[in-house]
């Protein structure tokens, strides 16, 4: 099962979310059935997830995103204005979350690696980025890209000038954090063929058709 997973939505129920999750969601959509997710986005997040009917599936699947060998693309927009076009970050992610539940990057931590390349400055002084993680950690990107100074806009939790928020999820009113899941290409679990599934861009994605440079810019509309 692919999905197009809006925000805020969590993944599972926690804490004031209760039926509004996507494993609710799903098992009222598939009744008598076990839904199984095979990899995780933040309630925040939105885009393409995969989960399973069958556990053989399942296995396949988790055994993909453990083994790092699914192809993932994000899109992020940022404050600020990265200097290379193309960059990255290794930054180690803490193995717990602080207090406040949010992780930080932390030396003795688990290995993280996200590579980034700029598709576009706007004139607002922040920046359109296409994410590749490299691994899986909790806020990987978010964290990453924070630590680089290049926060993610609306991200209730790493807020511009390295200060740290103390709120996890958004409101359904508030404006939407700007991370988005865009492409994820996997081994299909029955043929073994590469399945590459893509989610629309969203509104604060668009950039001015006059300065497009790149085949892999996402969907564009004029001025």
């Amino acid at each position: 099962i692919a999905v197009d997973k809006p925000a805020p939505l969590p993944m599972h129920p926690c804490g004031r979310f209760n039926r509004n999750s996507l494993s609710y969601i799903l098992n009222a959509v598939y009744p008598g059935e076990k839904i199984r997710m095979t990899h995780r986005l933040d309630a925040n997040t939105t885009g393409i997830v995969v989960m399973a009917r069958k556990q053989t599936a399942a296995q396949s699947l988790q055994n993909q995103f453990e083994k790092a060998t699914v192809a993932k693309t994000y899109l992020a927009r940022v404050h600020g204005r990265p200097e290379s076009e193309v960059f990255e970050c290794r930054a180690s992610i803490s193995h717990r979350p602080e207090t406040s539940g949010i992780r930080i990057v932390d030396g003795n931590g688990q290995y993280a690696w996200t590579r980034f390349r700029r598709v576009h400055e706007f004139g607002d002084g922040t920046s359109l980025i296409e994410c590749y993680p490299q691994t899986g950690r909790t806020n990987q990107i978010r964290l990453h890209l924070w630590s680089l100074g290049l926060p993610v806009m609306n991200d209730p939790s790493y807020l511009p000038k390295l200060q740290l928020g103390t709120n996890q999820t958004i409101g359904v009113a508030d404006p939407p954090m700007c991370l988005h899941a865009w492409k994820l290409t996997i081994q299909h679990p029955n043929t073994g063929i590469p399945l590459e599934l893509e989610s629309a861009p969203k509104p604060w994605c668009e950039i001015p058709i006059d300065t497009v440079n790149s085949q892999s810019t996402p969907r564009l509309r004029q001025n």
